[in-house]
């Protein structure tokens, strides 16, 4: 489902996360649940680098490695000072045969200040740029279907 403009402005302005896409795919390893994972949803370690490879070349932008959270995984991005993070959240309770799905979102990350948080708002324009490369990089991936 598309968001109109205000509904995207108000999400991305107080810095609630914004989907992106729901992917469903079988690229990416959802069948073995690996020693060091958090939990039995963990999946997505590789759908997270190869996600950070093809956003690498992206002006002005510099990732973090991915990093294991308890719904998948994520990555950070910055561009200047402004910090986002990328998440890539597994749809499901454990290991499929099926194709996986997973939820990718952005969000606006102010980090702990909290005078940051409550009066900072991101540059719209490096958040769009962001969005847009990383929709591409979904729609783009042969073997990958936006659900």
């Amino acid at each position: 489902m598309k968001q109109n403009w205000a509904s995207r402005h108000h999400s991305l302005t107080t810095m609630q996360p914004q989907e992106i896409a729901t992917v469903e795919t079988d690229l990416f390893e959802h069948r073995e649940v690996k020693p060091h994972f958090i939990n039995d949803c963990c999946f997505g370690e590789d759908f997270a680098a190869w996600l950070r490879q093809g956003l690498a070349d992206l002006s002005g932008f510099e990732f973090s490695e991915p990093i294991q959270e308890d719904y998948g995984w994520g990555l950070s991005a910055a561009h200047g000072k402004e910090k986002f993070w990328i998440a890539l959240s597994y749809v499901g309770d454990g290991p499929t045969e099926t194709p996986a799905q997973w939820v990718v979102s952005i969000a606006h990350h102010s980090g702990l200040n909290i005078f940051r948080k409550l009066f900072s708002k991101p540059d719209l324009s490096v958040l769009e740029t962001l969005r847009a490369r990383i929709r591409r990089e979904l729609e783009t991936k042969d073997g990958m279907r936006i659900v």
